[in-house]
């Protein structure tokens, strides 16, 4: 189950639901401060134009995500299993603000290829994953 408190309603909801969980089987509750993420139309349109730049340059749409990863949020270094990695940051946990921010870049760099990206109907797009209207 899934709360977003916004309300002193919604407040007692959650509580009503935790104070009917039965003992058994052991729960864990994770209260944490609410983010939109992304929006679905956000991450397919970011998909569909890596595709048209992927065309143009002759290569995967992953890499293009990952030269754009790169370019706009920069690398993180781990250490796994004893080995040093460089590792390009996620765009997976941007917020929808973050994430506008990231597709501008995104068409900063096809501008710069003088490639069109196709602008599709947000509404359409993410909810059926419709072609570029």
């Amino acid at each position: 189950m899934f709360f977003i408190i916004d309300s002193r309603e919604k407040r007692q909801e959650a509580a009503n639901f935790v104070a009917r969980l039965p003992a058994s089987p052991l729960y864990s509750i994770e209260i944490k401060p609410y983010k939109k993420n992304r929006s679905l139309a956000q991450n397919r349109t970011m998909w569909m134009w890596y595709n048209v730049l992927a065309d143009h340059l002759g290569c995967e749409p992953d890499d293009v995500h990952d030269q754009m990863k790169v370019r706009v949020l920069g690398v993180e270094r781990k250490i796994v299993a004893g080995q040093a990695l460089i590792l390009p940051r996620s765009t997976t946990d941007l917020d929808t603000t973050a994430m506008a921010r990231f597709m501008e870049a995104i068409e900063a760099l096809a501008a710069e290829l003088e490639v069109k990206l196709p602008i599709p109907d947000d509404y359409r797009y993410a909810m059926e994953g419709g072609r570029a209207g």
